[in-house]
């Protein structure tokens, strides 16, 4: 296996020291650049041809986004964004993840002074990464859209499927353009409520929720404990907590809690899987979506079973074919749709019985 080629692009000297230090023992991983600010990078962007980039996004001159921008133009590359949860670094994050970023590390998160817990997550992602990811796919490639696969078990007789009272939606790595397109191609607020989950840590959700309410017609929030799933509003699980459904008197609520807090992923899209089918059913629409591991899939075997509809993003339009590719492996899928038809399929099979 040929070493991973990694450049580092952060104006603090202290963090690119950092970086070298945690890279000095991993044998599988060599720096070949560090650059100080986005225009060093870019002038040695060809000389060094990096695997990976780690970026900063606040930067004097250039900026993390513009920096961005021109790597995925002049040599599209796999990008980790190096961040923080803060006020401003937050949105930047976000709108970096839209723009080609396949991934990020909130650098608040960790010790600069104990790298070991910074060690383990940077040289996992950039594995994952550079083993597995694909760059997204540009929304006029169109090339590839078609139905890969369908198990549509409705029957020729005329007989209609049950009504679809709920939307859900999981992802990970590579999910926050794929759920904005998939709600761009909805276009209008559906007659039910939509619950995403989007694993993303801790300070990011909300700012990921706001940019697409910024830029949807549908209402998207971020989801608080106890209220009511409103149809035509889209619920984003908040990070750190596992978003649930939950059904009184004949009202359905969301439910916000950090528990069950042994689980890989919280929020998790097992969880919010899981907790639909007693309250939804086989009027259940699911969507597993781009991602690494395999979150999701038990969850889409137990509404499959309970007679819910399910869609997995394919292997062409993922950044990462994990999370979807274990749920079709388990048989629980109706059918795999490029990204570009799932927005208008859930319209069709959310209006198909409406009166």
């Amino acid at each position: 296996m040929s070493m991973i080629k990694l450049a580092v692009v952060d104006d603090s000297s202290f963090v690119r020291k950092a970086i070298e230090r945690i890279m000095s023992e991993e044998q599988r991983i060599k720096i070949v650049g560090m650059a100080a600010s986005g225009e060093e990078l870019i002038n040695n962007l060809d000389r060094w041809s990096p695997d990976v980039i780690t970026l900063d996004l606040s930067m004097p001159g250039m900026g993390g986004l513009l920096t961005l921008d021109k790597i995925m133009a002049q040599r599209p590359t796999p990008v980790i964004i190096l961040s923080t949860h803060s006020a401003k670094d937050a949105p930047l994050t976000i709108e970096s993840l839209h723009r080609g970023a396949v991934d990020f590390i909130d650098k608040q998160q960790y010790s600069l002074v104990d790298f070991d817990s910074l060690r383990t997550v940077l040289i996992e992602k950039i594995l994952q990464v550079t083993s597995c990811c694909s760059l997204p796919v540009h929304k006029t490639d169109t090339s590839k859209d078609q139905c890969v696969y369908s198990r549509d078990e409705s029957s020729d007789d005329g007989e209609k499927r049950p009504s679809i009272e709920a939307v859900l939606i999981g992802a990970s790595t590579g999910g926050p353009p794929v759920i904005q397109e998939i709600l761009e191609n909805i276009k209008v607020s559906l007659r039910v409520p939509i619950a995403v989950v989007q694993h993303m840590p801790e300070g990011f959700t909300r700012a990921f929720a706001e940019r697409l309410n910024s830029h949807l017609e549908i209402p998207v929030l971020e989801a608080r404990h106890g209220e009511l799933f409103l149809p035509g509003a889209v619920y984003i699980a908040p990070a750190g907590s596992h978003l649930t459904l939950k059904k009184k008197n004949g009202y359905v609520f969301t439910s916000v809690s950090p528990y069950p807090d042994s689980l890989p992923h919280r929020p998790s899209v097992d969880v919010l899987f899981k907790s639909a089918v007693p309250v939804y059913a086989e009027q259940t629409l699911a969507i597993l979506c781009t991602g690494m591991g395999r979150d999701g899939a038990d969850g889409m075997v137990q509404l499959a079973k309970a007679g819910a509809y399910t869609i997995a993003q394919d292997e062409y339009s993922c950044v990462v074919y994990g999370m979807p590719k274990a749920a079709v492996e388990l048989g629980a899928v109706n059918e795999i749709l490029n990204v570009h038809r799932i927005g208008e399929r859930i319209l069709s099979l959310v209006n198909q019985n409406k009166l």
